[in-house]
């Protein structure tokens, strides 16, 4: 199993409506994702020294195997969210594990 997780930041000056677009293409992405799990969120109201809460989005996915993984990260629809709605974003990180 490969757990993809995701870390979005916003650009300061994206507007709400901007905001609501992101998330709902970080929504949309669940569709072309052959994974066991798929969740897209927002930081929890869970306040401890250890937790970076700083972040705007968090998309988690995880996949049974490489082959899905791969069929996701090259899937057209997935392109072209790397090329369009993640503009938005001054700041990605991300954590793959298996």
């Amino acid at each position: 199993m490969l757990a993809h997780h995701v870390l979005f930041w916003l650009k300061d000056d994206a507007t709400a409506e901007e905001e609501q677009k992101f998330h709902q293409a970080l929504l949309d992405l669940e569709s072309i994702a052959p994974s066991a799990f798929f969740h897209v969120g927002t930081p929890a109201a869970i306040e401890r020294d250890v937790i970076d809460a700083s972040y705007s989005f968090s998309l988690f996915a995880a996949f049974e195997t490489m082959e899905q993984f791969e069929t996701y990260q090259k899937h057209p629809e997935h392109i072209a969210f790397l090329n369009g709605p993640n503009k938005l974003a001054k700041r990605v990180l991300i954590y793959d594990a298996d």
